[in-house]
């Protein structure tokens, strides 16, 4: 008896059309990438290693969303002056900028080698002019010392900070060359 059901079914359903799924008129055309990686280079020299843990890319545009972002800076002679990570981020391959944002930590080391972590919502990072600066406050601890600033600049070897209204204990802004 089931067996007389289940092919009644099947009859009734051979003539009629086959469902049409709604296809919205303006779909996201959105281009999802997961573990994605950029090696930045400039004249050949890798510049910056570039990681998210998903991108997200619009056809027609330079623009990249990220997710979960890694960031490792590197010197001339292919050390790394700097590592960074933040919840989100965006990359224009047009202009070789890179913003990060959300709990953005990046650590350096100074001349001595010791390290220093900067922290900030959001951090710029210019490629092509060897820059790193943020507008937003920023919290800098290096060698037992502190500093808050409503933002700062520097090259990408953080050798030349300066900080924009600093608040400190144990260390000197904008002294001499701008040293934090």
């Amino acid at each position: 008896m089931r067996m007389l059901a289940a092919a009644a079914a099947l009859a009734a359903c051979e003539g009629a059309p086959a469902p049409s799924v709604p296809v919205a008129a303006n779909a996201d055309d959105t281009q999802r990438t997961y573990g994605m990686n950029l090696k930045l280079t400039e004249s050949g020299v890798l510049k910056a290693d570039l990681y998210g843990d998903t991108a997200f890319s619009k056809p027609n545009t330079d623009l990249t969303e990220l997710r979960g972002v890694k960031l490792t800076f590197y010197d001339s002679e292919g050390k790394k002056p700097g590592k960074l990570t933040s919840k989100t981020g965006e990359y224009d391959a047009r202009t070789g900028i890179m913003v990060a944002r959300g709990n953005v930590v990046l650590i350096t080391h100074n001349d001595e080698g010791q390290e220093r972590v900067i922290r900030s919502e959001e951090l710029h990072y210019d490629q092509r002019g060897d820059r790193v600066w943020s507008d937003r406050e920023t919290i800098i601890d290096e060698a037992g010392r502190h500093a808050v600033t409503d933002g700062f600049t520097s090259d990408t070897r953080f050798t030349n900070m300066r900080g924009k209204n600093a608040k400190s204990t144990g260390i000197r802004v904008n002294a001499g060359a701008g040293d934090l």
